[in-house]
């Protein structure tokens, strides 16, 4: 019998980034939400991270899927798609991806230093040009848990760019919550393992398909959902990395491989397609 996802059967919960990272905050989220209390690891890669989950069936995995401003994650996707049958997608969430101004000062106009990563000081260049200091003393670094520990070794005018979960970890004052070019930007989290869902209102299922190359072949999978009243919620098309002049279309669907609808659906699609792979049923929260 599948196991559930509940605290008993998970015991370790796998995320991507360093110290204080989005997806760290994600992590919180979810083991929050489910109350996971197994052992936490970081690891600094997708393709670490889904090779874990695939091989430990007591773990689970959190890794970004999808940016407002950026788009699809192809590293997550690709991946799934070439993981095993039984990792599924477990939870998903959307969270803002804000980037903080933070310090151990608690004054904003005493800042004459700036140590963050590069991507970080692209996605908030507007008001690093605008708010901080003409002569600005800028440092690079390869992540956000390096600049906080670099900024042990500097005078109080400096200041990092992190997150709220940086400056939990760190004890640092946030002088600005969000300094991002884009204040909006958001990123879609999921929650990845071999564990079982239970169906809920709120339930999705994802699948990955390519479908036949000729007329009507697209129209064929929406018909056979709209058939059976089943609301399409997301499309994706991604270039297949295999043939660049096929696509793997990322498809969600409301309700639960658990329901017999669903069931007859899923069964039907794979006669229109070429390639297909459930990715799970899971709440989106």
């Amino acid at each position: 019998m599948d196991k559930l996802l509940n605290s008993e059967n998970v015991k370790t919960v796998v995320f991507l980034g360093t110290s204080g990272s989005f997806t760290e905050m994600a992590k919180d989220f979810f083991c929050a939400k489910y109350d996971l209390k197994g052992y936490q690891m970081p690891f600094r890669t997708i393709d670490e991270i889904i090779k874990y989950v695939d091989t430990d069936e007591e773990a689970v995995g959190v890794i970004p899927v999808e940016n407002a401003k950026e788009g699809i994650v192809r590293q997550t996707t690709d991946n799934l798609i070439t993981s095993g049958s039984e990792l599924h997608i477990l939870a998903e969430t959307i969270l803002p991806s804000n980037n903080c101004l933070l310090s151990k000062n608690s004054e904003i106009y005493n800042i004459s230093g700036l140590i963050a990563p590069s991507p970080a000081i692209a996605k908030c260049s507007d008001y690093i040009q605008n708010e901080l200091p003409l002569h600005l003393n800028v440092i690079n670094t390869s992540s956000i848990e390096e600049s906080a520990r670099l900024l042990n070794s500097y005078n109080l005018t400096y200041a990092i760019i992190g997150t709220e979960k940086t400056a939990e970890i760190y004890n640092l004052n946030i002088l600005n919550p969000n300094i991002n070019n884009d204040k909006n930007n958001q990123t879609k989290f999921i929650m990845i393992g071999k564990l079982k869902t239970k169906p809920s209102e709120h339930s999705t299922s994802s699948i990955a398909i390519r479908v036949e190359d000729k007329p009507g072949a697209l129209f064929g999978i929406v018909q056979e959902l709209a058939n059976r009243n089943i609301n399409i919620s997301y499309v994706h098309a991604t270039p297949d990395k295999m043939d660049i002049n096929e696509y793997i279309l990322f498809m969600d669907i409301q309700g639960h491989v658990d329901d017999k609808n669903i069931q007859d659906a899923l069964e039907a699609l794979q006669t229109h397609t070429t390639y297909y792979k459930f990715m799970g049923s899971y709440e989106r929260i």
